[in-house]
């Protein structure tokens, strides 16, 4: 399945592009190596001793979530729906903001935990725990996995280097750095990974105005006219009752929501960075650092992709390396492809080394959460029943995290090559509801049933949770579940798939609506302390 994906020239990046991104690797793990000096005690290690500045970590936050999916898939996007995608985006931000900030911030920040499940088993008990904590390494093990097989396709692609290399060179860089310097080495390298990812962005835009002549009220036309060229059949609709549509601006709307709400709420990867702030008021400060920060990327993102659609479509030019833009994994191409064809010498390799740090932000959160959560689980095992708010930020296995760590880092990097079963006629966007985030909606529900249903105890919320995930999997799957039944004569047809974009609200709605049901008909008989749940201080 991998020779499916569009291979360049070994000579497409010159000796300038290849120096660019072996400096960028080796910058990182310099930095890793440095910080790893501090690293003397659990809560430094997985906390940055609690004291990390609220704008390195807003920065971190967003360059964790972002990730090289999103870098790539939204100049592609502009190709197939033009800016209408991202109004479902921007419409949902305003609302996601407010809930967040009053709502998932202050309620996580009560309790001085070091790995969220921590409140799972508080409030529900050890039961409910481990499945917070399974559901989360699941989690991450396919995004991460997902990530670095995305990234090193497309990096694969136009660099002409094997992707079991490339593969190997993002895993293998992320999991040094991180394992030697822990959560300090995750913020402050996602903070140069940042400006890598802006220089980037902000370089392409500036590139095409300059060599084109053009500003953004011309390559918005050119992407309307390229939309009506192509019948304005993927231009996202406002809205449909029609479930196997596309999207819509409000699905989009409300799919971004609930995976905002759920992520700064349940994910270990966000909800540590928090943690390791002084204060809720630290912390609300990093999430509008963040929130902020994330709008213009996208905005910066999409502004790419329209410059991209004028310097080809506007201008008659053939995309390069015959990409063709109604094929949904060539989309996703066309950005580094432009940055190694068309920019200067070592500036494509910037651009490639952008990339690279979009999915080493990522990677480096995800490998670093699972080492903080495992250790956190296991040390607390060994040292008895105790609340894990009195124990688990105490003593010292540093060293036993860092085992973790590598740990973690080579099982994410061999997923990536496990990954590559999926469909080739999937887009980024389209398969990030059917890998990863099909666990998104039901391990947020498990916070929210805490907060929000003193009713529910944990069996209410672990059912609640399996069947958020079987409608995760049901709907996300819904094609070639189908597919499978007419295989076997069940069905005499198959059924189109469902949008990608109802996946996570309705898994969500479904795990904390069977619990809700539950827990009126079987309610919880043991007294639940106030502060575990929102209306407790």
């Amino acid at each position: 399945m991998m020779s499916a994906t569009p291979m360049l020239a070994a000579s497409a990046l010159r000796w300038q592009d290849h120096a660019v991104i072996v400096c960028y690797l080796a910058g990182m793990l310099l930095l890793g190596t440095a910080l790893s000096r501090r690293q003397q005690s659990d809560e430094e290690y997985f906390l940055g001793g609690r004291l990390m500045p609220w704008l390195a970590v807003g920065i971190s936050v967003i360059a964790s979530l972002l990730s090289s999916l999103t870098y790539l898939s939204e100049p592609g996007e502009v190709w197939n729906s033009g800016i209408t995608h991202m109004f479902g985006k921007m419409l949902a931000i305003p609302f996601e903001m407010v809930f967040v900030f009053l709502v998932c911030v202050p309620f996580i920040m009560r309790f001085r935990y070091t790995s969220a499940y921590e409140y799972l088993g508080d409030r529900f008990g050890w039961g409910t725990r481990t499945l917070g904590v399974v559901l989360f390494m699941i989690m991450v093990v396919l995004w991460m996995g997902f990530v670095v097989l995305a990234s090193s396709r497309a990096l694969a692609a136009v660099s002409g280097m094997p992707l079991w290399m490339v593969i190997g060179t993002v895993g293998v860089v992320a999991t040094i750095y991180t394992m030697m310097g822990g959560l300090r080495a995750v913020i402050w390298t996602d903070v140069v990974q940042v400006i890598l990812l802006v220089g980037g962005g902000l370089f392409t835009i500036g590139y095409v105005a300059w060599t084109t002549g053009t500003g953004l009220t011309d390559w918005l036309a050119a992407a309307t006219k390229h939309m009506e060229a192509s019948g304005a059949t993927h231009s996202v609709p406002l809205f449909s009752f029609d479930p196997t549509v596309r999207a819509t601006v409000i699905t989009v709307a409300l799919n971004m929501f609930v995976w905002h709400v759920c992520t700064h709420t349940a994910n270990q990867m966000t909800v540590q960075r928090y943690f390791s702030t002084s204060s809720i008021k630290a912390a609300r400060r990093s999430f509008v650092t963040g929130s902020l920060l994330g709008v213009a990327l996208n905005l910066m993102l999409l502004t790419v992709g329209l410059a991209l659609v004028y310097f080809y479509y506007g201008q008659g030019v053939p995309l390069d390396n015959g990409l063709d833009a109604s094929i949904r994994q060539e989309r996703d191409l066309i950005f580094p492809t432009f940055a190694v064809y068309r920019l200067p010498p070592g500036v494509g390799g910037g651009i490639l080394a952008a990339l690279l740090a979009a999915a080493m932000s990522s990677i480096d959160s995800g490998i670093n959460s699972m080492a903080t959560v495992l250790s956190i689980e296991f040390h607390h095992r060994r040292r008895g029943r105790e609340t894990l708010r009195e124990q688990s930020h105490q003593g010292n296995h540093v060293r036993e995290a860092r085992w973790m760590t590598a740990i973690f880092g080579a099982f994410i990097t061999i997923a990536a090559f496990g990954l590559d079963f999926l469909p080739q006629s999937l887009g980024i966007v389209d398969a990030m509801p059917r890998t990863f985030n099909a666990v998104t909606g039901p391990l947020g529900g498990l916070f929210f049933i805490g907060m929000f249903l003193p009713r529910a105890d944990g069996r209410a919320a672990s059912i609640g949770a399996m069947l958020g995930m079987a409608t995760s999997i049901g709907l996300g799957y819904r094609s070639e579940l189908s597919g499978l039944l007419q295989q076997w004569g069940v069905l005499t047809e198959t059924w189109p798939a469902i949008s990608f974009t109802w996946v996570m609200p309705s898994a969500l709605a479904v795990t904390i609506g069977s619990a809700a049901a539950i827990s009126l008909l079987a309610p919880n008989r043991e007294r639940v302390a106030p502060e575990l749940t929102w209306r407790g201080e």
